[in-house]
């Protein structure tokens, strides 16, 4: 089966290309909206199973990573009619913008989440590689998308403050995790918070991770643990084929 992702950056994206995998008889093609494109319209996502936003770097007065109103509605109504929308972050989250200056916020209705942290996760002993900043997750909660799968590595991660309506968590740090907030460099205990999370909106599907580097190929990214597959299961259950 072929899985069309249309991958945005024209909103400050960190992440600018698309890994390009494959796994098994599946295939992946990757169209991009790029830096000096857009605005993105519903015309331009609906012949796409994901669209994909790879951390987009916010500031407090540039223009040029916010969502317009009509970009806004134009994403809403693609993912509403069954649309699937993969957001990733990383460390520094949405840089405490707030939402009606632009911040990826305003997304929350479809993903669910409220707040992207503005840090970097200190994994505990045994729950990360090499540092304490490439989360290593074992115990991942039941989902399509973590079907098969037994290690996932996510460097440079932030967590989430979310909704308590249509989001699930799917990866949450470990109880002694701590977190380094880039605001004052000062690090302190967070425990368990969630940093993947899926959610429906009307009739598609979102999913929300707090690290993007995971993405990168190297091995700390997409070469580590089981991440390609999770890569995989995320496209296919975003576009209904799990």
């Amino acid at each position: 089966m072929t899985y069309s992702i249309i991958v945005d950056l024209s909103h400050r994206e960190k992440i600018e290309e698309f890994p390009d995998f494959s796994l098994g008889d599946d295939e992946f093609e990757v169209e991009y909206i790029d830096k000096n494109e857009g605005p993105i319209e519903y015309d331009l996502l609906e012949d796409f199973d994901v669209l994909f936003i790879g951390n987009i770097q916010q500031t407090k007065d540039g223009k040029n990573d916010k969502f317009t109103k009509d970009e806004l509605l134009a994403i809403k109504r693609y993912v509403g009619e069954g649309g699937g929308l993969f957001l990733t972050t990383g460390a520094g989250g949405d840089r405490d913008i707030p939402m009606k200056m632009g911040s990826i916020r305003v997304l929350y209705k479809m993903t669910g989440v409220r707040r992207y942290w503005n840090g970097i996760i200190q994994e505990a002993a045994s729950h990360f590689l090499v540092n304490k900043q490439n989360v290593l997750k074992t115990d991942l909660f039941n989902h399509p998308i973590t079907s098969g799968i037994t290690e996932v590595v996510l460097p440079n991660c932030t967590f989430f403050t979310i909704t308590e309506e249509d989001v699930e968590d799917v990866i949450v740090t470990s109880e002694k995790a701590e977190f380094k907030y880039l605001v004052d460099d000062t690090t302190g205990s967070i425990g368990t918070v969630p940093i993947c999370v899926v959610s429906a909106f009307f009739s598609g599907r979102c999913v929300t991770i707090g690290s993007s580097d995971w993405l990168i190929e190297n091995e700390f990214g997409l070469d580590a643990g089981d991440n390609i597959s999770f890569l995989s299961n995320i496209i296919k259950w975003l576009s209904f084929d799990i």
